[in-house]
């Protein structure tokens, strides 16, 4: 069955907060130095219901306006944008190099920013091959709350001056500082893509992820989209042409001696399957949506264990798992909110206490009311509260949105 793919929501706008869109750094600058009180950054609008929900601020602050290619060098693979520049305008913009920003993130159909996806930490299939954001970025400036500007890196992907502050704000939402212009690496375009799928259940596809992982093979995704019991396994090589189709070749038989009866999808039925796969990993906005980062290995007891609390808590268990990264979203359905909050908090509950992370990234209005939106403290929380102290020493970006860790 083919999944449409979620329409990003009209961007929300807290109803006493006002909205600003500056159109420079300076600006960005000047409107955080000149402004007092709480503050909401926004990109695209794709990650905010992520973690915890900020909560009435006074201003927000749209990059929107804050986009565009500043530079491009082909020959030194690198470019800089303005961070409210959406993932898919630069895409447009690299392919007419043969390049691409090696970047597959599901929400980026939804108009992601890459400033956004930097704040909120957010990848796709193609990390298990190229890494994730953090891994591409070779310099960022940053806007702080009280409207300083700080840079670090550069245009050259050996430079190391400075801290490293493009990995310091990935995965923050937005709590720590505006990010405004981003420096990226780039790679060419794979010449040619194929997909090996197969019918695998969990434990099928823990085992292939780690056996492709131990083998010479470089496959460019490894993914498991299936359900409480049952599922599909999708293995993508990219490169060239002769590349490709040894590399295909060669995982269907390391499939076969595990069980998967994989073959290659044709072009078309690929295409397809990834965009199922995206529409998958976004889920509908009546779910309940959770992120669980854990150890490859650990994907058949996760499914296991989030299988029984769907059953005994009356949902429905939707799963879509990066096998090769042990990065796991987990979709839940059903009618009751109670059910919702009750499978979530003891899949989550099961996940941190074999030493996950997990991450809430979606639920409905009725069902935020139950739950804790992110659960126990990690070891690290007094850690990031410095963190946070020193970048936003008044508390005013993104309010809420780690409450109560810090």
């Amino acid at each position: 069955m083919t999944h449409a793919l979620a329409e990003p929501d009209d961007a929300p706008t807290p109803d006493r907060a006002r909205v600003e869109r500056p159109d420079s750094v300076a600006a960005a600058a000047a409107l955080l130095r000149d402004s007092r009180g709480t503050v909401l950054l926004r990109g695209g609008g794709t990650q905010l219901d992520w973690g915890g929900l900020a909560t009435d601020p006074d201003l927000v602050v749209d990059t929107s306006e804050l986009a565009g290619v500043l530079t491009h060098n082909p020959a030194d693979m690198t470019a800089s944008v303005r961070a409210g520049t959406r993932l898919t305008d630069l895409q447009d913009h690299l392919a007419g190099d043969n390049q691409w920003l090696a970047l597959d993130p599901p929400t980026a159909t939804r108009g992601a920013t890459v400033g956004g996806l930097l704040a909120a930490g957010d990848s796709g299939p193609s990390r298990l091959r190229y890494g994730g954001l953090r891994d591409l970025v070779i310099g960022v400036t940053l806007v702080l709350a009280d409207g300083t500007v700080a840079r670090s890196g550069g245009h050259v992907i050996k430079n190391v001056a400075g801290y490293d502050l493009a990995k310091l704000v990935h995965g923050s939402l937005g709590s720590l500082a505006l990010v405004a212009e981003v420096v990226v690496r780039l790679h060419p375009r794979p010449a040619v893509s194929l997909t090996v799928a197969g019918p695998a259940d969990a434990a099928q596809a823990t085992a292939a992820a780690l056996a492709l992982a131990a083998s010479p093979l470089e496959p460019a995704a490894v993914e498991w989209v299936g359900g409480a019991d049952f599922g599909t396994l999708y293995v993508r090589e990219d490169g060239s042409a002769a590349y490709v189709e040894t590399a295909a070749a060669r995982t269907i038989q390391l499939l076969h001696t595990l069980g998967v009866a994989a073959h290659t999808l044709p072009p078309d039925e690929a295409g397809g399957a990834w965009y199922d796969h995206a529409a998958a990993v976004i889920g509908a906005t009546d779910e309940t949506v959770l992120r669980v980062s854990s150890r490859p290995s650990e994907l058949a007891s996760l499914v296991r264990h989030a299988a029984e609390a769907a059953r005994a808590s009356g949902v429905s268990l939707h799963v879509v798992s990066s096998a090769g990264l042990g990065l796991h979203t987990f979709r839940l359905r059903g009618s009751e909110p109670a059910g919702h909050a009750q499978a979530m908090t003891a899949t989550r509950d099961h996940a941190v206490s074999g030493g996950a992370s997990v991450l809430l990234r979606q639920r409905p209005p009725e069902v935020n009311e139950l739950v804790d939106a992110l659960g126990p403290p990690p070891s690290t929380a007094a850690l990031l509260g410095q963190v946070k102290a020193q970048f936003d020493p008044a508390g005013r970006l993104a309010p809420g949105r780690f409450t109560p860790w810090y």
